[in-house]
């Protein structure tokens, strides 16, 4: 946790390198966007689901039918976001 000494301090180093070099500053902020992108990229996410369809299987043989629902629900859920967040086009 930072003090409010500290965060003023930190406000200023941040305020002069967008001001001495606005390039150098803004690389960073890409690089944090393009960072937080690759979470369930490609075989993470294929995990995900095959798990998810297991789990709802295996509910539903156990005879539950509204836990296999839900978790078909969730999983199509996660699913549904990773694509709609995968095809929004990047900020510049």
């Amino acid at each position: 946790m930072l003090s409010d000494r500290e965060w003023k301090t930190l406000r200023d180093v941040e305020r002069r390198m967008l001001t001495d070099d606005p390039e150098f500053a803004r690389s960073f902020a890409t690089s944090a966007e393009e960072l937080g992108r690759g979470h369930l990229d490609g075989l993470g996410l294929q995990i995900l689901l095959v798990c998810g369809a297991l789990v709802g299987a295996l509910l539903l043989v156990a005879g539950s039918l509204a836990g296999a629902l839900g978790t078909a629900a969730a999983t199509g859920s996660i699913w549904w976001a990773w694509r709609s967040s995968a095809t929004r086009p990047r900020r510049s």
